[in-house]
């Protein structure tokens, strides 16, 4: 049920949802609760929280966050057999019931190539918290997520259990005591040989893992708080599962859906922040970089769409630390088209993968030398007849005191070794500057 009230005090909405934990009855779909409160500090909230399954997600502009803790259901999976079927599982617990009930979660960026440090991650797991804050443009509200037999008196301990802290950590002061890079810049070299002598591809994006070693554990959401502040325009994410965090700022979408009509964009071609947009323009490099991605996406909206728009021109997105070439579009969906089929079509664009895709995945696969997880894949939430996804680029797997934090660069002809090491230098520099 939803609840229509004014604001009330966190206490006193712990009051009215422990009253309605007790007088839950068992239903083959979501029973939810949903309380007005007065806003709450979200990454201290989470940061207070004991339990070992914790979301966070908030938009570009920062007027819309969900914070979430505990799951009173998952869908995972080691293998993607079928994209429709995962759809389908999230599909089944969502009603026009409760209009803000929404998974949150994400897929792997390539299901073959998986290691250790992703394996609560897995091909896909997408979560329907226990509780949550939910977010938007300064209004919040405390939520309750409950199916099937549930166990009152588990519920209510789970209840008991959340901590509503307005205690600001600030900021940690850590101390870096070890750096490596994966692989270190005589082998990207070589890896970026090897592309350019690669007949088969037009284009690979080649990533780098940085491995930060720290002399203490790190907190996550002190660490995304900071990310935050010298992000703006950024989707901020977080997931930790258990005791690792996938964390980041990312400024690019894959896609967002709503009913039948559809958004994406193309974010391919880079130059640091002191540069000139007008030098990005007149790049060649970057122009066919950014060509190659847009003809993609163009060729999906043209499959799956009745109709369909497009930037005429390349425009400029200008970020903390870069300016990217970046192509929209927009179009209505074809009938009986969902987001399987978007998914199937639209991950990897060439802007993550490389374009043939097959011929990129495998040349990625032979020279990164390291499990991508989640980075560079979808990750996102779900609702009723809506999705969005973006792409987790700009981002980092954290676990106890040691930070791995992922950047790609694409490589097509023209492109210079040491140029594209400094641009992942650039692209990993918020993450740097936040934990110096």
């Amino acid at each position: 049920m939803s609840v229509e009230n004014n604001p009330v005090d966190i206490e006193e909405a712990r009051r009215r949802m422990a009253a309605f934990i007790t007088a839950y009855r068992p239903a083959k779909t979501v029973t939810r609760l949903e309380i007005k409160v007065h806003p709450l500090d979200m990454m201290a909230w989470l940061s207070a929280q004991k339990d070992e399954i914790k979301i966070y997600g908030a938009n570009q502009s920062d007027t819309v966050s969900i914070a979430g803790i505990g799951q009173a259901a998952v869908v995972t999976g080691r293998k993607i057999i079928s994209y429709a079927r995962i759809f389908n599982k999230l599909r089944a617990l969502l009603s026009p019931q409760y209009p803000y009930l929404q998974w949150y979660g994400g897929f792997c960026f390539d299901e073959r190539h998986q290691d250790k440090d992703w394996q609560e991650f897995g091909a896909y797991r997408f979560v329907l918290p226990r509780f949550e804050l939910a977010a938007q443009e300064g209004r919040m509200i405390f939520c309750c997520n409950l199916i099937g037999r549930e166990n009152t008196k588990t519920l209510l301990k789970q209840l008991a259990a959340v901590t509503f802290s307005r205690a600001d950590k600030g900021r940690n002061v850590f101390s870096i005591s070890r750096r490596v890079d994966k692989p270190n810049q005589m082998f990207w070299e070589k890896g970026i040989d090897r592309v350019l002598t690669d007949k088969s591809v037009r284009k690979v994006v080649l990533a780098r893992k940085t491995i930060f070693d720290f002399k203490q554990t790190l907190d996550p959401w002190t660490m995304l708080k900071a990310l935050k502040a010298v992000t703006p325009n950024s989707y901020h994410f977080a997931f930790q599962f258990k005791k690792a965090v996938f964390l980041g700022a990312s400024p690019e979408r894959l896609y967002r859906r709503r009913s039948r009509a559809i958004e994406s964009e193309a974010l391919a071609g880079t130059m640091p922040r002191f540069s000139k947009p007008a030098a990005l323009q007149r790049s060649a490099k970057n122009q066919h970089e950014h060509a190659l991605v847009v003809d993609a996406i163009q060729a999906v909206f043209d499959k799956l769409c009745i109709t369909f728009k497009q930037d005429k021109e390349p425009g400029i997105l200008t970020l903390a630390n870069g300016h990217h070439l970046i192509t929209r579009f927009q179009g209505q969906l074809k009938s009986g088209v969902r987001d399987e089929d978007i998914l199937e079509c639209l991950h990897p664009t060439p802007a993550l993968g490389g374009t043939p895709r097959p011929a990129a995945l495998a040349l990625i696969r032979k020279l990164e030398g390291f499990s991508r997880g989640w980075y560079g894949a979808p990750i996102g939430y779900v609702g009723l007849d809506w999705a969005e996804f973006v792409v987790g680029i700009r981002s980092g797997h954290l676990s106890g005191g040691r930070l791995s934090v992922f950047a790609g660069a694409g490589i097509v002809q023209g492109s210079q070794p040491s140029a594209e090491w400094n641009e992942i230098e650039n692209k990993i520099s918020n993450f740097i500057k936040i934990i110096r």
